[in-house]
């Protein structure tokens, strides 16, 4: 596993993120916020690496912050995150382990555009963002305000929106999002009454051979471990590099 790939889709993710949310300097880590989206994507601490004598001190001040906005307080953590034993400290202060994600890898160079009979895959352009941002959010049963939060990060040149129709009707979409030498794609979401047809597969190819014809190094994305949309991506050349596991203590 190369360092350097960890690094640069870590410093892509937290380039990309930090455009969407408020920042808390926690000394020692940044914590994300979002002033009126309650979701998860928007609430959780990151880049820790306090001094050994701080871990505490960090995690109070995390859990203090979180409680005064009314939220889960959630650490997402990579292998570049430091102490070795800071999941132990997280556990001693009430934090439990979820679901890790998966940062996978695609490792076949394509060569040909995905081939359906019944699935276009489209560039949406700026003037079909409101439509691309409802499907999305509607996909992944997002609050529709989450568009317009996302509309500044997801209608600039480092961002690509990928709409599927299938029979000339809106099914899915997808983000690929490109800096660093490196694609990152995100927002693969399919409507309900479109899923297990081929959207998904379909979106994908086009934005890995999309990624590779910008001259990415790599194709990368993130997706919770186990769960459906890993096993699509590893029958798409896909393969998990490393995890991030996650760490959530409830808001009560």
């Amino acid at each position: 596993m190369s360092q350097q790939l960890i690094h640069s889709f870590e410093k892509l993710w937290f380039s990309f993120r930090s455009r969407w949310c408020n920042q808390h300097d926690l000394k020692g880590a940044v914590a994300f916020s979002h002033d009126h989206i309650k979701i998860p994507f928007f609430h959780r601490v990151v880049k820790v690496h306090p001094a050994d004598t701080q871990v505490d001190r960090l995690i109070q001040d995390a859990t203090d912050l979180f409680k005064k906005l009314r939220f889960d307080c959630t650490f997402t953590l990579s292998p570049l995150d430091r102490p070795e034993n800071l999941t132990e400290h997280l556990c001693d202060h009430g934090f439990s382990p979820e679901q890790p994600a998966s940062v996978m890898i695609h490792e076949h160079p394509l060569t040909q555009p995905p081939v359906t009979d019944t699935v276009e895959i489209e560039r949406s352009g700026d003037r079909e963002y409101e439509m691309w941002a409802d499907i999305m959010c509607h996909s992944f049963r997002l609050p529709r305000s989450m568009g317009e939060v996302g509309r500044s990060v997801l209608n600039d040149n480092k961002t690509h929106r990928y709409l599927a129709r299938k029979q000339g009707v809106p099914a899915g979409t997808l983000a690929l999002y490109s800096q660093f030498g490196m694609g990152c794609i995100d927002f693969v979401g399919t409507l309900p009454e479109h899923r297990q047809q081929g959207v998904a597969s379909a979106l994908v190819t086009q934005a890995v051979l999309d990624s590779q014809s910008m001259g990415n190094q790599w194709t990368l994305l993130e997706t919770t471990s186990g769960s459906e949309a890993e096993r699509l991506y590893k029958q798409h050349g896909f393969r998990t590099v490393y995890h991030r596991t996650r760490y959530t203590r409830p808001f009560t």
